[in-house]
């Protein structure tokens, strides 16, 4: 592995990652309004379609392509778009432009105005989500990156838990539409937060950039290049599939396993959610001792041991603490995932490497639930969701391995903020 040196910045405009710093305070509680506002909408999409407009499942489907499809397709491309405006910008006109679709969503008079809204909303969330994912690195110091990321990633987190009351709460009061403005309001509010941060001095530029085609090329060069990107981003691959898979398993193991009612999984993903939040708030206080390949591995493979526990038991209480356990090693993951994905790309490639990562994730999620299905059809509830488990768990077994022969550890997080490098 490469040991990259950390050259010395200005710090004195950056963020802290703490409640104490209005500003990251801000950043937090726009974090969570957005992820509330986000899940809301997203559940309350497909009744919309499928109440509101009587559409058959093929168009529901469609719909969901429309709204899933765009970041699959194109976050590559949008993340040359958020290195040549900054992350700052990114973010903001990605969250202006999902609150205009949001409130399209909102307005839409047919199923076709629908979907067109829908597909509209997945292109801002192509390009808000990657450049969300550099923003870190630009507001707060290199040392702090594993606490931001996960105080973000547990605000993000709190949409699992509320969203669906939220989604419920404005069905009951005003309907389907009420749900989409609240999102799109949620999205106003993320993106005037996230114009008053102060950025921290960027990178001198070089020399001048080179055509769009030779910039996307270069970022897939980059993640080509270096070890540990390409493994993070696979092995996030495997985690992100269990996960979406057992968004199949979790209603008919509660119905099927534990023979309670198919709503019983709100129940269980509230459980992932509070665990996934308890632990962001635990890994920002004691982020330098969680660093490095190992404990991003190790996270992984808790996760499938987790998710094991969780559906491999016929005990309600035994499945309890396996989501919540499941939460919170999802949660660790996360945030070693990305802040080993910020600290081993240039500043000016991050775009391109959250973007690349994204692409890779949401193809995963895309494939992972037919799969699912599948799984548990040919092998049953409890064998198949063992075995959706064990994508995660294989991964990060592997990646262990992977790791634990490459010395030093350390040199996972070590990287410049410019690239610099000494192969």
């Amino acid at each position: 592995m490469r040991v990259i040196r950390r050259p010395r910045r200005d710090v004195s405009r950056a963020v802290r990652p703490a409640f104490s710093d209005p500003r990251f305070a801000l950043l937090v509680a726009g974090q969570t309004v957005n992820s509330i506002g986000g899940w809301a909408s997203a559940i309350v999409l497909w009744g919309f379609a499928a109440y509101r407009f009587n559409a058959s499942p093929g168009a529901v489907s469609v719909t969901i392509i429309c709204w899933a499809g765009p970041p699959a397709l194109l976050s590559p491309l949008l993340g040359v778009s958020i290195d040549r405006i900054g992350p700052k910008a990114a973010t903001v006109t990605g969250y202006l432009g999902a609150a205009g679709a949001a409130l399209g969503l909102a307005a839409a008079g047919s199923l076709t105005e629908l979907a067109i809204a829908a597909g509209a909303y997945g292109c801002a969330r192509a390009l808000a989500g990657p450049a969300a994912g550099a923003l870190p690195p630009r507001i707060v110091a290199a040392d702090d990156l594993l606490a931001a990321n996960a105080l973000l990633g547990a605000a993000s987190s709190a949409g699992q838990v509320a969203g669906p009351l939220a989604a419920s709460a404005a069905l009951a009061l005003s309907g389907f539409p009420a749900a989409f403005i609240v999102d799109a309001v949620s999205y106003l509010i993320g993106a005037a937060v996230v114009a008053l941060l102060p950025l921290r001095p960027a990178p001198a530029p070089g020399a001048a950039r080179p055509g769009w085609r030779r910039e996307l090329s270069e970022g897939l060069r980059l993640v080509a290049r270096r070890r540990a990107a390409r493994l993070v981003i696979a092995v996030s691959a495997a985690v992100t599939f269990t996960s979406a898979s057992y968004l199949v398993v979790e209603p008919l193991y509660a119905r099927h396993v534990l023979h309670r009612a198919p709503s019983q999984f709100a129940l269980f993903e509230a459980a992932a959610g509070t665990g996934a939040i308890l632990a962001g708030l635990a890994v920002s206080r004691i982020r330098s001792r969680l660093t490095g390949g190992t404990v991003l591995m190790a996270a992984a493979t808790g996760y499938g041991l987790a998710a094991c526990l969780f559906t491999g038991t016929t005990s309600v209480p035994a499945a309890y603490a396996g989501a919540f356990v499941w939460g919170a090693a999802g949660s660790v993951f996360g945030a070693v995932a990305v802040t080993t994905l910020q600290l081993v790309a240039p500043w000016p490639a991050h775009g391109r490497v959250m973007s690349i990562s994204a692409t890779v994730q949401s193809w995963t999620e895309t494939i992972a639930v037919p799969v699912g299905g599948l799984a548990l059809a040919a092998l049953g509830v409890r064998l198949g969701a063992l075995a959706l488990a064990g994508i995660a768990l294989a991964a990060g077994l592997t990646g262990l391995a992977i790791v634990t022969a490459t010395r030093p550890d350390h040199s996972w997080t070590q990287a410049g903020e410019e690239g610099s490098s000494s192969e």
